[in-house]
């Protein structure tokens, strides 16, 4: 029992403070080394766990076709991933405040954080190794007026085709090219506006698929585009045949004009 006598001892409030810095550092020591001993995961809950999505991390870092590993769940603390497997690894990272996202399925890629870029050239590329195409593009090229709406210009789209076709026979390595030139008076008032009949944020969305286009064009390389391309007619509503000259720049021959 403390007495007044023993509080007024500067001896006694010495050994206390001692005995209280002890304690305090014992304290500390028992909770680091009971720290040191929990998992990562329970130490580190992640805010956020995707489950039941397929998830391409493209950690082949080869040019290649292979997606690298594919998983089921993803586990992300402070905006950082902590933790990629199953379903049931990833309920590890889960804690009491833990949000969960079931994906039902759909796909997840990781962010692509490049504001401007043009895949049709990477897309070529492939097209071309894997078809064994030239390097140099050639072929059929026409630079189409747009439709009023997208069953108009697939209407115009299969007309082309269709003059092309009994005109000439394009061989199978020659690249068959539309592009569809914008008209405001038809709400088309520029390139992007026309882009707008091929993509959409959701694919169910897309107005002109590439089902649609296989069914007009099915045995040639095709390109249906919203501006310029890969080949160029100098000429509205005109298909020209482009082949590359000895110095590698093209030579565009009329084949023949648009009847409708």
């Amino acid at each position: 029992m403390e007495t007044a006598k023993m509080k007024k001892c500067p001896v006694y409030s010495s050994l206390k403070l001692v005995s209280l810095s002890l304690t305090l550092i014992f304290g500390f020591t028992m909770t680091v080394a009971q720290a040191q001993n929990y998992p990562d995961a329970v130490l580190n809950f992640a805010d956020l766990v995707f489950t039941n999505a397929t998830i391409i991390t493209l950690d082949d870092h080869e040019m290649n076709s292979n997606p690298g590993t594919i998983v089921q769940a993803m586990a992300i603390r402070d905006g950082v991933i902590i933790g990629l497997g199953t379903n049931e690894e990833m309920l590890r990272y889960a804690g009491p405040n833990t949000r969960f996202l079931d994906m039902l399925g759909k796909t997840v890629f990781p962010g692509f954080v490049d504001s401007h870029n043009h895949p049709m050239g990477s897309a070529e590329s492939y097209a071309r190794e894997m078809y064994n195409l030239r390097d140099t593009p050639q072929g059929y090229a026409l630079n189409m007026d747009v439709g009023a709406t997208e069953d108009d210009t697939m209407a115009k789209v299969a007309q082309a085709m269709e003059l092309l076709l009994d005109t000439i026979e394009p061989t199978p390595e020659d690249w068959i090219n539309i592009s569809l030139v914008h008209n405001p008076e038809l709400g088309f008032a520029t390139p992007a506006d026309v882009s707008t009949l091929m993509s959409a944020p959701r694919l169910a969305d897309v107005q002109i698929s590439k089902e649609d286009l296989t069914e007009i064009v099915p045995d040639y390389p095709f390109i249906l585009s919203s501006a310029t391309s890969i080949l160029d007619a100098p000429e509205r509503n005109v298909w020209y045949h482009i082949t590359a000259g000895p110095d590698g720049q093209p030579v565009e021959e009329r084949v023949i004009e648009l009847n409708f």
